[in-house]
């Protein structure tokens, strides 16, 4: 995925102000016939723990970059997706433009899900 990601679920490790910290997330809904029947299998609970556990998935030169630049999103994940039925998985790699995964007052990834999904 080149394009660009949001993420209501704020209770998530690696929401940085609604963009997705995260290198690589992996949405996951094999059977999914619609966006509430997938996930986003890389919310971590904010918190010390789960910052540590996550931290060698921290795009880093994404964050580095974003600070610089308030124009557009740099902080773009690889989003891998297990989601067969959805138009924009391809090869379990989405190719959606824009992504926008919710997940408001989520405190576990089964809260979450990718509102992008479009049944093929």
């Amino acid at each position: 995925m080149n394009g660009s990601l949001s993420c209501s679920a704020t209770n998530c490790v690696h929401n940085m102000s609604g963009l997705c910290s995260a290198n690589t997330i992996n949405v996951s809904g094999i059977d999914a016939n619609t966006s509430s029947s997938t996930q986003c299998d890389t919310f971590a609970e904010k918190g010390l723990k789960n910052s540590l556990m996550n931290a060698a998935n921290v795009n880093i030169s994404g964050q580095f970059r974003q600070l610089f630049n308030s124009s557009s999103i740099e902080m773009s994940p690889i989003i891998r997706c297990t989601a067969e039925r959805c138009k924009y998985n391809e090869n379990k790699v989405c190719n959606a433009a824009n992504v926008q995964i919710t997940g408001p007052g989520a405190l576990t990834s089964s809260k979450t899900y990718c509102e992008t999904f479009v049944k093929r």
